[in-house]
């Protein structure tokens, strides 16, 4: 029954686009970075001209845990996306086509799940599944004389709604797939991408979009080549609402979006088992509910200033956004995000680019009635977690050539959690500091630029 609801719903929002128009889903939507000129002389752009556009990132991410969290540590992990945008006009004489077709492939260790504890990603380029992945394998289609866009076939969520502009140009990863929507939620984050569709009407600034999405927790399983529904256990449907502009048609570019969700999969109780008895002292399978979980968010951004008005090289950009469930079986109740980006701090390197990010979780009682009871089991003592988790993050993006970086960061966690790495835990966690090097190769994909 589940699997024939989420095909009704994919087949509802894929035809709903009989007359479609998008922006391409390999990029971030409306970056507020200049284009840069087009070098015409060489094999790349001879083939963007003829309908294929490439596109690579390799970014490797170095960190190290040098106070509190479970335990000091160190450790590498990073990967490598690449993939390609084809313009079926150009190739196939199929106006308004275009096909996104990504892979992707992460190697590594963890700082957060192995030392810290934190089930949130201080090194955004780090993934649990060491394998190759099919990332995006996706159809979108724009026809002439209209404001409604589609886009369908294997995609995760996250690329889709609640993006934030900014959020990738951080090295941790709390607002890059944003953190609530993906682990509460239910949206399918990069890479593990299921069947999905988007829709969207834009007529100017202002648009409205809605989804739906399989909900397939064994996806992470396998390489995404299965293309069958057999494991689907429900259906993701956001929509969302906003206004957004470039530095195309706006000085100061700006973002502001609303949306919500609703989740039909069954979910799991953060703090008893199947008997209701606590969990965390005495173990057993989490209980399980129905399908029905809901929330809502709130993001924006803006461009709030340029020492040079006549050029958008050099801006100053602030970003923050807030979100939560409404149901009351969640690890989280609230997430709020605020930062900002300074892109050219001197005339001298207009492209290297300082950043600032802080972010609230605010978890349920239920999750830290869970780790509660693991500390006193393990150890005996009558510690207590704090409910609100800050993660702060500290970067400089220094562009050693056109498509190479470097991003030293130092990040500060004030009572982390212990829900990335439970496993003997005696003791509450101290505030961890973490100091890392990211390094990125970024041909044509989002990240630190």
């Amino acid at each position: 029954m589940i699997q024939r609801f989420a095909i009704a719903a994919l087949f509802a929002v894929a035809t709903s686009a009989a007359m479609a128009q998008t922006t391409p889903d390999a990029q971030e939507p409306r970056q507020t970075t200049p284009e840069k000129p087009k070098d015409t002389g060489g094999p790349v752009d001879r083939l963007r001209d003829d309908g294929i556009s490439l596109r690579f990132v390799w970014a490797n991410d170095w960190a190290g845990s040098v106070r509190g969290g479970e335990r000091l540590g160190a450790t590498n992990g990073g990967g490598a996306v690449g993939g390609a945008d084809l313009d079926m006009g150009k190739l196939a004489g199929i106006d308004g086509g275009k096909m996104h077709i990504t892979f992707a492939r992460y190697y590594g260790h963890s700082v957060a799940a192995d030392d810290i504890g934190v089930v949130q990603k201080v090194q955004g380029y780090w993934y649990p599944k060491r394998q190759w992945q099919l990332a995006q394998f996706s159809w979108e289609q724009q026809f002439s004389d209209s404001h409604i866009n589609v886009l369908a076939g294997r995609l995760n969520a996250t690329w889709q709604f609640a993006r934030s502009t900014y959020g990738c140009r951080f090295v941790s990863a709390p607002d890059c797939p944003y953190q609530l929507t993906n682990t509460s939620g239910g949206f399918s984050g990069f890479p593990y991408v299921n069947w999905g569709a988007r829709a969207k009407y834009q007529p100017d600034a202002r648009y409205v979009s809605i989804g739906a999405f399989e909900i397939n927790p064994l996806r992470r399983n396998n390489n995404g080549v299965d293309l069958g529904i057999n494991n689907a256990t429900g259906v993701l449907i956001p929509v969302e609402a906003g206004y957004e502009t470039s530095f195309a048609n706006d000085p100061y570019p700006k973002h502001l979006k609303i949306g919500g969700w609703y989740n039909s999969s069954d979910f799991t109780d953060p703090e008893l088992n199947t008997k209701g008895l606590h969990r965390g002292l005495v173990g057993g399978t989490a209980r399980n509910y129905d399908g029905g979980r809901y929330g809502v968010y709130v993001l924006a951004d803006k461009v709030v200033w340029k020492p040079d008005p006549n050029s958008n090289t050099r801006n100053l950009a602030v970003f923050g956004s807030l979100t939560g469930p409404l149901d009351n079986a969640e690890n989280y109740t609230l997430q709020s995000t605020f930062g900002l980006l300074w892109t050219g701090l001197s005339a001298a390197r207009p492209n290297d680019s300082l950043g600032f990010q802080g972010t609230l979780f605010r978890f349920s009682r239920k999750a830290v009635g869970y780790e509660d009871d693991l500390i006193h089991k393990n150890s005996g003592t009558n510690d207590h977690f704090a409910r609100n988790e800050w993660m702060t993050e500290l970067n400089y993006s220094y562009k050693l050539f056109p498509v190479v970086s470097l991003v030293p960061n130092l990040q500060y966690i004030v009572s982390p959690d212990i829900l990335g790495n439970t496993v003997g835990v005696k003791r509450v966690p101290a505030n961890a500091i973490v100091i890392g090097l990211r390094v990125m190769v970024n041909m044509g994909g989002p990240g630190s630029q």
